[in-house]
């Protein structure tokens, strides 16, 4: 039997919680490359290279986890993921403001419409959220979107609780035209 296998790119701003992302979902002990940030930005350690788990929709169909470094001095480790992606998760951080010409970084270089995988944007740090400051974001988030011609689910997620994540999967699917539910044992399949 062959294992369908595919990528989900997991991409975003320092301290979007990638790393945690990959942590929460992954079924496997995740390869994490967090390091000792060497300049301030704002924590103390920061992913310097591919954060990498796996999740198994079925016997057959196997999702990669690539959590990938925001900061772009590492952005050629974004090239080594971004052929033949399945989805694009792109997490912006709630609270910093949103940096608009990081998102366009992103969607510029992935280019998930020309390339025509998926594509969901979540929120994090949404503990204390004010409604008016989110939507505000989400209203950036949309404009940067349909700037390059992309319809995409914005949603709010903790990285750090598996079922809000798995909302994040949850959409991913639907976008792909599947849908999967956990069994009694934890175990996903596709349906």
């Amino acid at each position: 039997m062959t294992t369908i296998y595919k990528k989900l790119a997991i991409v975003g701003e320092v301290g979007a919680g990638k790393t945690q992302l990959v942590r929460t979902i992954s079924e496997i002990s995740p390869f994490a490359t967090e390091a000792r940030s060497s300049i301030d930005i704002g924590k103390e350690f920061t992913t310097v290279g591919i954060d990498y788990g796996r999740l198994s929709f079925d016997e057959e169909t196997a999702l990669g986890l690539y959590g990938l470094p925001g900061q772009h001095r590492f952005q050629m480790l974004w090239d080594i993921v971004k052929g033949q992606l399945w989805g694009l998760c792109i997490l912006v951080k709630y609270g910093d403001g949103l940096n608009l010409d990081e998102l366009d970084s992103i969607l510029e270089f992935f280019k998930p419409q020309a390339n025509g995988y998926a594509t969901v944007v979540g929120i994090t740090h949404c503990d204390n959220v004010d409604s008016e400051e989110l939507e505000t974001l989400i209203d950036y988030i949309n404009f940067c979107l349909e700037k390059h011609r992309l319809i995409a689910p914005v949603i709010t997620v903790d990285p750090r609780d598996r079922d809000s994540s798995l909302l994040l999967l949850e959409l991913f699917l639907g976008l792909n035209n599947h849908s999967f539910d956990e069994s009694q044992d934890g175990e996903y399949a596709v349906v």
